[in-house]
């Protein structure tokens, strides 16, 4: 049942895998039968627009598991678990890391997956204050239990807050590179692509951009091997980031809309209002009319998809917007939209900007800010 629901998943089935879910949950035994049908959910829920119902099911799964994250989230409560984490590690080499026994835990198992998804839907939300803490959970879940399969995501994303939060580069850059190391480790290839794509994004900021940049196609490719519906995830950054970084426009605009029409037969509406405000800026780039609003389009749950009410909702997507109007006001010199824009970019939390695009996105809005202050 478990593994034709993820079929179905990945068909876009998602009345039958819907269906599938209710019989796992009524059949299951115990907590462990259900734990992936309860991931099917999260995501379908993600998926759909969802992102509450998303985040309030993982932490009430993490809670049963009796796992979870500080209510208040104060600098003091990162600081003292950044802390704990670095002494932890200190004392452990690379070669330490890489021989560490595996996770043999089931609820320890699943937590960790959680996290990671945890961690991996707080962006298209305002509740982005606990995500430091996350990478940090996960790490240290991994040296009392065991390395999972999912670990290397959290040292990716704990290389990445060090280096692109914390300007700490050179110690970032090493657990990306373990991440990478660990996953070669660990026999499952099922997260390779989340892996790859996590830890491109410090290789962005280390590499020659124009190599790294091709990482996220290579973990395009590993998530749709490997039936990771992660795969739209990495082909929105890649053609964001050939938008950014100077790609043949023809190209870039070709390969948006083969990812949207691909993100669209999925359901994928999160990430679907992620892609529309990118394709608008590149086709206006070229010359060409603006693409249509994506409204009524049914979800999982029998709801019409409006990419306005998505747009409302969801910090990382009115960053993204707010980002594509300033940086479109800017080259055609719109001087009123740039000023707007930049306000409304400003006002949302930082933390929904911790991308691979964060590059461009503090260089556009820099040279927008001057603009204004200059004018």
């Amino acid at each position: 049942f478990n593994l034709a629901a993820k079929c179905a998943l990945l068909n876009a089935e998602h009345e039958s895998v819907q269906a599938l879910i209710d019989q796992i949950m009524h059949n299951a035994k115990c907590f462990e039968d259900k734990s992936q049908a309860i991931s099917n959910t999260i995501t379908l829920l993600t998926w759909s627009g969802n992102v509450l119902g998303a985040i309030e099911l993982v932490k009430s799964t993490l809670s049963s598991l009796g796992e979870g994250l500080p209510t208040k989230i104060t600098s003091s409560v990162i600081k003292q678990n950044l802390d704990n984490t670095k002494a932890q590690l200190a004392s452990l080499s690379d070669d330490t890391l890489l021989s560490y026994p595996a996770m043999v835990n089931p609820s320890k198992i699943l937590a960790l997956e959680l996290f990671t998804t945890h961690f991996q839907i707080l962006p298209l939300n305002h509740q982005t204050a606990v995500m430091p803490l996350i990478p940090l959970k996960i790490i240290q879940i991994s040296l009392a239990y065991g390395m999972s399969p999912r670990a290397p995501i959290g040292f990716a994303q704990y290389g990445n807050f060090l280096a692109l939060v914390r300007d700490e580069f050179e110690e970032g850059y090493r657990y990306v590179k373990l991440a990478l190391s660990l996953m070669k480790k660990i026999p499952s290839r099922a997260h390779d692509g989340s892996i790859m794509f996590f830890s491109n994004h410090t290789k962005l900021y280390v590499e020659p951009m124009q190599s790294s940049i091709e990482c996220y196609l290579d973990a395009r490719k590993a998530s749709l091997k490997s039936g990771n519906p992660y795969a739209n995830a990495c082909a929105y950054v890649y053609n964001n980031l050939c938008l950014w970084s100077g790609k043949e426009l023809n190209a870039v605009v070709i390969a948006m809309k083969e990812a949207m029409k691909e993100t669209k037969y999925h359901k994928n509406f999160g990430v679907l209002a992620l892609m529309q405000p990118m394709l608008r800026i590149a086709l206006r780039l070229m010359g060409q009319s603006d693409a249509p609003q994506q409204d009524n389009l049914p979800n999982a749950f029998g709801e019409t998809f409006k990419e306005d009410n998505i747009t409302e909702k969801y910090a990382a997507h009115l960053h993204t917007i707010m980002f594509a109007k300033l940086s479109e006001s800017l080259i055609f010199r719109e001087f009123n939209e740039a000023r707007d824009a930049a306000d409304k970019y400003f006002s949302v939390d930082r933390f929904a900007s911790l991308t691979p695009l964060m590059f461009f996105k503090r260089f556009y809005s820099g040279l927008v800010s001057f603009w204004v202050a200059r004018e």
